[in-house]
């Protein structure tokens, strides 16, 4: 190659090699607010199907491409669910347009004795209409519970549909390829721009 052609390929790639050096080690550098898993779990091992409020039957590889944000609540919760929620809601609102289309934010009920369809559509719906409420047996909900490590159990019981549930108050964060990489301990996700940033994060992957 003619030496002053080379001299044009390298004044012409440097600049673009050095961005995608300095991009990736902004990436390996990067320190999330959340909790990070010193290893990332794959989809296998939070992989899951239940029922949508819709109606659909929907698996967690459903949403493989976006961000997901799981959180195990129940629509009579006094105070941390729709709390949490509504900071999911403005999180949400921080991101652009393009952003939004790549991110899936889901409540999987505790209480699907009481917790129907309906009730579920109209609840998360109402923090923002993109968000999706997931409902099933007992037994399904169980077993999910259990691969999240997420704790619950009925209290101060009144009768059979008169009681509070006592719930693990935990978001989990799933990058673009179904793997669990961040958790946020109750009250976290109120740090909005902490919790954008960590989610631009993982949209980058």
């Amino acid at each position: 190659m003619p030496r002053r052609v080379l001299w044009i390929v390298l004044l012409v790639g440097l600049p673009f090699l050095l961005a995608l050096a300095a991009f990736s080690l902004m990436r390996d550098t990067y320190q999330p607010y959340g909790t990070r898993l010193l290893k990332a779990r794959p989809l296998e091992a939070n992989q899951f199907t239940l029922t949508a409020h819709d109606g659909s039957s929907k698996r967690l590889s459903d949403f493989q491409g976006k961000v997901v944000l799981i959180f195990f609540g129940f629509v009579s919760c006094p105070d941390v669910c729709p709390t949490t929620l509504l900071e999911l809601s403005k999180v949400y609102k921080a991101l652009s347009p393009s952003e939004q289309s790549r991110v899936q934010v889901l409540l999987i009920t505790v209480d699907p004795e009481r917790d129907t369809p309906e009730m579920l559509q109209k609840y998360v719906t109402f923090f923002s209409p993109t968000f999706l409420g997931l409902t099933g047996t007992p037994e399904q909900i169980a077993e999910v519970a259990k691969k999240y490590g997420v704790f619950y159990q009925k209290s101060a019981i009144k009768s059979p549909t008169e009681y509070n549930v006592d719930h693990t108050a935990t978001v989990f964060a799933l990058d673009p390829q179904g793997r669990l990489r961040l958790i946020y301990g109750n009250g976290k996700v109120a740090e909005t721009e902490r919790v954008v940033k960590d989610v631009r994060w993982l949209l980058r992957d």
